[in-house]
């Protein structure tokens, strides 16, 4: 019945989530994803032509819904309804490169899939330092954000966050009695003015 394996990550239908995500915000839905989806083709001219379609369209769609939303409320409700939705859309795509479904989840299995995810990824192309990696703490960290440089061509930098709390919801729940993730405080991340991101994952099952 299940198509998935650890070789056939699992590929969500993103624009089902995000429509039901949006139905529950604005009044006309599916005419409001029709804009989105017909200015993100116009923001995706503007970012460099070498980017996998994925991640070109993806960082689209989050900023021209950002950019219809500030037409109709302020930024700060604006962020808030993106993020809302956008969130649950890229935690399903990363529970599947993690292959949350499909492996027993554990530490161990939290860094071998990590890897994997990122090989697949078009993040790949950051920048990356691994402090420690050990049985009780899997450390490192970003030097550079591609999302940071994508979303700065569009004019919305301040939607990096999502992204980062992407992030902070990915690894604290894929294994949250056994795995603690964190910054190792406040600021922590490129886009807070840091000059990386910090990812600390601590095997709290010993």
């Amino acid at each position: 019945m299940l198509k998935t394996s650890i070789d056939r990550k699992a590929a969500p239908a993103t624009m089902l989530i995000v429509y039901g995500g949006l139905k529950g915000y604005v009044k006309r839905p599916f005419w409001f994803l029709l804009r989105t989806a017909l200015k993100a083709s116009q923001l995706k001219k503007q970012l460099p032509e070498r980017l996998s379609g994925d991640i070109k369209t993806q960082v689209a769609m989050i900023a021209s819904m950002y950019i219809l939303l500030k037409e109709k409320v302020d930024p700060e409700r604006a962020f808030s309804t993106v993020q809302v939705i956008m969130i649950p859309v890229a935690l399903s795509v990363q529970l599947g490169n993690f292959r949350f479904a499909e492996t027993e989840r554990s530490f161990e299995s939290l860094k071998k899939y990590h890897e994997m995810a990122i090989s697949e990824s078009p993040t790949r192309t950051n920048l990356k330092e691994i402090v420690e990696s050990s049985a009780e703490k899997y450390h490192f960290r970003v030097k550079s954000c591609l999302h940071l440089g994508l979303f700065n061509r569009l004019g919305v930098p301040e939607l990096t966050q999502i992204m980062c709390n992407v992030d902070n919801a990915l690894y604290n729940i894929y294994c949250p009695d056994k795995v603690l993730f964190h910054r190792n405080g406040p600021g922590n991340t490129i886009f807070e003015g840091n000059e990386y991101c910090e990812f600390i994952c601590e095997n709290i099952s010993k």
